[in-house]
């Protein structure tokens, strides 16, 4: 009994899923099923709202890095005060710093910048950094995505695990506590023919049973709250279905393998990366070379109480109107940075695809893990099977034979621990099974299954 209870404890502790907060949603009056609860989920989970905004903040940099550099020009504005001052261009009566003359305001405008008209591939590779950066974006919220859609499932079989176990448990202790309580009543009656010890030994079980009973209603709670605070819908009522296992589309290791290494987020993340970082060594090369610019720029003074010497050969710092147009090479001569710039450009993109090769390697380790957990299961599950219709049969007769007196106590208690361990390993393994699908949907990032292909056969819509 003891090794049924560990076996049923640790399975549902398996089955836990991580805690994160939504809001408060109105409470929930009606059974839904896992694709309605994964349904909700994506609707409603922070993190992918989140990752929604992440994919608007690189798109608006994607812009950025389209529009800013043709839009590089300063402006300045300058309010003055100064001594007035007058004359010709060839005399005035005033020095140099007339302090003593009336003051009076000034203002001077100006403007500056430039338009690229060739910057030897720095323009189009922020650009390709910034689509870089949308890709990685995008492939954040699948990765969030898939992690909130497999634990949403693993909550709600964990729910539903945990249901069947009290089922089963229920099962169990009613026969007990019937046999115990006809044991009790034969003892006080002082039949010669049962013996105490035999009281002790199944009154030991039954406060077994109930232990192990008020742990599987704990860990109810924690699998419902935990579905609850996913999918936002409260509260979270699982349909009254056995845990059956989910029928998917069987494939070869070799084909899970192909799919995640063509459909992970991860992979899909390194090669945008792979990009960025490219683009990263096309700049610092560029550095070597100028950008060509066409310069413009524009500046006005006027300050009334100083005469107006219009003349394009004098400088009168009062009152001016200039402007400027023409193509400027803008050249950063720092080749000794720039060639360090290169080389760590370079290396960057090398240590990319070392990383890049770790994770495909690491990828294959965890899709054929998961593939043999699915495979083992598998088995697990059709043993187990056999085994729970076989110890039921034992379980019925050896009830039936103690209610009679051809069994004896421990003939009944070995009958119902046989019974609830098979019972128990077969619920296990399939909750198991259908945790190894939705750990392959996940990891492959191709669906096993339909969406309404997790509720289980036969049960109501």
């Amino acid at each position: 009994m003891a090794r049924f209870c560990a076996l049923a404890v640790i399975g549902l502790a398996s089955l836990g899923v991580s805690v994160r907060v939504t809001g408060e949603e109105a409470p929930n009056t009606r059974v839904y099923h896992l694709d309605e609860y994964t349904a909700a989920a994506i609707q409603r989970y922070p993190s992918l709202r989140a990752a929604k905004a992440d994919i608007a903040v690189a798109h608006a940099r994607l812009n950025e890095a389209k529009l800013s550099p043709f839009f590089q020009f300063q402006g300045r504005a300058t309010f003055f005060v100064r001594p007035k001052a007058s004359g010709t261009p060839i005399f005035s009566p005033d020095s140099q710093l007339p302090f003593s003359n009336p003051w009076g305001p000034g203002v001077e405008l100006f403007v500056e910048g430039g338009i690229p008209i060739y910057t030897f591939g720095k323009y189009r590779a922020g650009k390709t950094a910034a689509r870089a950066g949308i890709k990685t974006a995008e492939q954040e919220r699948v990765k969030t995505l898939n992690q909130v859609v497999y634990d949403v499932r693993r909550a709600y079989f964990g729910t539903q695990l945990s249901l069947d176990l009290q089922s089963m448990i229920s099962e169990g202790k009613g026969k007990l506590t019937k046999a115990v309580e006809k044991l009790e009543a034969r003892l006080n009656a002082d039949d010669p023919r049962v013996k105490q010890v035999d009281y002790w030994r199944l009154l030991s079980t039954l406060s077994e049973i109930e232990s192990r009973e008020s742990e599987a209603l704990r860990l109810e709670a924690s699998a419902r709250v935990a579905l609850e605070i996913l999918s936002g819908i409260k509260p979270a009522i699982v349909p009254e279905c056995a845990l059956e296992p989910v029928k998917s589309e069987i494939l070869e290791l070799s084909e899970h393998l192909d799919r995640a290494l063509a459909n992970r987020p991860e992979v899909e993340q390194l090669n945008a990366a792979k990009s960025a970082r490219e683009a990263n060594l096309v700049v610092k090369r560029a550095g070597y070379l100028p950008d060509i610019i066409l310069a413009l720029a524009a500046n006005f003074a006027s300050t009334p109480i100083v005469t107006d010497i219009d003349n394009p050969f004098i400088i009168d710092r009062g009152n001016f109107r200039a402007a400027f147009a023409g193509l400027v090479a803008k050249w950063e001569l720092d080749f000794a940075g720039t060639n360090a710039r290169i080389k760590a450009a370079k290396a960057e993109i090398e240590s990319l695809k070392a990383k890049t090769e770790e994770a495909h390697r690491g990828i294959e380790l965890e899709v054929t893990a998961l593939f043999e957990h699915l495979q083992d299961s598998k088995r697990r599950m059709n043993s187990w099977a056999r085994a729970e219709r076989e110890t039921r049969k034992w379980f019925i007769s050896a009830g039936q034979g103690y209610e009679v007196g051809t069994m004896s106590a421990k003939d009944l208690e070995d009958s119902i621990e046989g019974y609830l361990s098979a019972r128990s390993k077969h619920l296990m393994a399939i909750a198991e099974y259908n945790l190894a699908i939705a750990g392959l949907e996940q990891a492959t990032g191709v669906p096993l299954v339909d969406p309404k292909g997790w509720r289980p056969p036969g049960c109501g819509e």
